[in-house]
């Protein structure tokens, strides 16, 4: 039976690739697409796949169990971890296929438990000394909370984790730690992080029937900038039923999102809650011109109701309100999640994918907030097999990266559901340009939600703010630094 499971398995993987290629050749090179693409016979040879160096282990039947969100958290449900059979969807069959290879590979099984309250469950089952959960895919804030109670391991010191290797978001690895200590990451074993990147998409037609430059062209040049997003947007407001007043919706507006894409315009202009010394300890650093020249230049596209559907403000549901008034083509730009693409796989206007802009263009780089839906890796102390379930990690990841990423990336985005070329490039911009910033993750003294609520209202004086906050929240920082390094 293991040898017809072993051809079976050779088959399957030999068709999932032949649909990765065939949708490959209909299309610009992608970040995850690293082999040669031109058509002489040197150049179209297979790309290698790299293997994690790791050991050839027989496990005897070993289960491992990951805790992850259940169908509870409705769109932001586990889809990335295990599904029972292959259904024809492609995030669905490359997780099969990658799961199968693993198992016939190392004996072993893969399940999930689909949990209500990711967070408080894993605590309940480590606290009392349960070996209930191998892995814990809890979001980044429940991960954050979980390593303060010093009930996760250090990553950094298991035993056949190479974090170093690119399966693993490096990213996440730098800017997660903490003295050098890392209790949670991210991976291509898992794309729920790629689902919580904070993305803008624009009306095709609109642009072209406004005459306006096109988005593209602003980012390749690096002009993309709040305030020519600003110049853009005002352009498309409209009074469609001539009231005389804007109505959600009824009416045109530049842009439509939601409380989150203050963080888009924060993150997006290279601010951050804190740096790191040189001993990866973190310090504040949120208190400049820059986050107070964010505040002048985005509050308009956050705060004025006449430009801006802002769903949090109104009190309108992300999926029911507020994505309908982009979907009708109400909207020149919508501020949401990457997730937000393959929810639009129906709409039937064009639409486009490009950056959060700029502050300004001498500003070197494009960056991207990811949301704390994320979900994050991270081992439990009750494991009990952290050889196993490591190697199984490493292992789990590496594969992912050309089956799982892959069927994200490739098939989801660019060949499902992408309407353009142009988006695929885009998504490698804002995909190596994520930001993880722990000081947001645990909000000491509530600093961001202070900038939120000036941003959002143009009202209050940041600085003065910040002020009285910077005491409480360097003694909140210090208290979570003390809790990862206690042990040393």
């Amino acid at each position: 039976m293991r040898y017809i499971r072993h051809v079976f398995l050779l088959v399957a993987l030999a068709l999932l690739l032949y649909t990765f290629l065939g949708c490959a050749s209909e299309k610009t090179t992608s970040k995850l697409e690293t082999g040669p693409q031109s058509t002489t016979e040197e150049e179209t040879t297979a790309e290698v796949e790299q293997q994690p160096d790791v050991p050839d282990v027989n496990m005897d039947g070993k289960e491992f169990v990951f805790i992850v969100r259940g169908p509870a958290y409705n769109e932001w449900q586990s889809q990335d971890i295990y599904v029972e059979e292959q259904t024809g969807e492609p995030i669905d069959d490359a997780v099969y296929i990658r799961n199968a290879y693993l198992e016939d590979k190392y004996n072993m099984k893969i399940r999930e438990y689909g949990a209500s309250d990711v967070g408080n469950e894993a605590r309940r089952s480590i606290v009392a000394g349960s070996a209930d959960y191998d892995v814990v895919m809890a979001n980044t804030s429940e991960s954050a909370t979980l390593a303060s109670q010093s009930l996760l391991y250090n990553l950094h010191e298991m035993p056949y984790l190479d974090l170093s290797r690119d399966w693993w978001d490096q990213r996440s690895v730098k800017q997660l730690s903490i003295g050098n200590r890392l209790y949670f990451c991210t991976g291509d074993l898992s794309i729920m992080a790629n689902d919580a990147t904070w993305i803008m998409m624009f009306n095709k037609p609109m642009i072209n029937d406004n005459k306006l430059e096109s988005p593209y062209d602003l980012v390749n040049s690096g002009k993309w900038t709040i305030s020519k997003m600003h110049e853009m947007a005002k352009v498309t407001v409209k009074d469609l039923d001539g009231d005389g007043r804007m109505r959600y919706d009824v009416d045109c507006y530049g842009f439509v999102t939601h409380e989150s894409s203050c963080e888009g315009f924060f993150f997006g202009s290279g601010c951050n809650i804190i740096t790191k010394d040189e001993n990866d300890l973190p310090q504040l650093s949120m208190m400049n011109e820059r986050v107070l020249r964010v505040l002048e230049l985005a509050h308009p596209l956050i705060g004025n109701r006449e430009l801006v559907v802002n769903g949090s403000v109104q009190g309108l549901n992300p999926i029911s309100q507020m994505q309908p008034v982009f979907e009708s083509g109400r909207a020149l730009f919508y501020g949401e999640v990457m997730q937000c693409i393959i929810r639009l796989r129906a709409m039937e206007i064009d639409f486009g994918v490009i950056p959060f802009p700029k502050l300004d263009e001498t500003q070197p780089t494009y960056n991207h907030f990811v949301h704390t839906t994320a979900a994050m890796m991270s081992i439990p102390v009750t494991n009990l097999d952290l050889e196993n379930t490591t190697i199984m990690l490493e292992a789990m990841a590496a594969k992912s990266k050309y089956t799982l990423q892959r069927a994200y990336y490739d098939i989801c985005l660019e060949g499902k559901f992408m309407r353009d070329e142009e988006s695929a490039a885009m998504l490698d911009i804002i995909l190596d340009t994520r930001n993880f910033d722990i000081g947001y993750i645990y909000n000491w003294g509530n600093l961001f939600t202070n900038f939120r609520n000036v941003l959002t209202s143009g009202k209050g004086d940041l600085a003065s703010q910040y002020a009285k906050a910077e005491k409480s929240a360097v003694a909140q920082m210090e208290k979570t630094v003390e809790a990862w390094l206690e042990d040393m």
